[in-house]
């Protein structure tokens, strides 16, 4: 199993609609092959912080999530709105 940690903090004016987007990534991700969870919290301290905890049954599938066309409207639609991407990667022990 593959598992990424993912923190996103998007400009103020974005978090609301960051927030709305993220959501309608869910369903169309745990359609994809090897998506076992994919969830999306909002810090409660700081509304513009978002954090994604995807599990994966292999990093080839992970990979592959990122080349879909619901990613790439996510992205073309908040991409000059994220101010900070951070990502950790991490295998099952």
């Amino acid at each position: 199993m593959h598992t990424a940690f993912i923190r996103v903090k998007v400009t103020p004016e974005a978090a609301d609609r960051a927030a709305v987007a993220m959501r309608a990534l869910v369903e169309p991700t745990m359609a994809e092959p090897g998506c076992l969870t994919y969830e999306f919290y909002r810090d409660l301290d700081d509304p513009t912080l978002f954090l994604c905890f995807e599990h994966w049954e292999s990093r080839e599938a992970m990979d592959a999530h990122g080349t879909t066309p619901h990613v790439a409207d996510f992205l073309t639609e908040l991409g000059p709105l994220i101010e900070k991407w951070e990502h950790n990667h991490a295998a099952a022990l």
